[in-house]
């Protein structure tokens, strides 16, 4: 998949407040979602609560690995 469809996806899931319960599903913490994309799990929080919006690579790794354990 394009990175740019997946920076898109991201940022639909997290306007919908779907990325946390997307990681529960996938069974990993902040810290190891963040480890896996890169990121602060700073980060990953402030996407999942609407504090920030995902941009750039790093949400793109993050979706990525979503799609691989939580099959989105």
């Amino acid at each position: 998949m394009e990175d740019t469809v997946r920076l898109v996806k991201i940022r639909r899931l997290a306007e919908s407040g779907a990325l946390r319960p997307l990681r529960y599903t996938a069974g990993f913490s902040l810290s190891e979602g963040g480890a896996g994309a890169g990121v602060d799990r700073t980060t990953i929080h402030r996407w999942e609560t609407g504090t920030r919006r995902p941009t750039g690579a790093g949400a793109v790794r993050y979706m990525k690995l979503l799609e691989e354990l939580a099959g989105v």
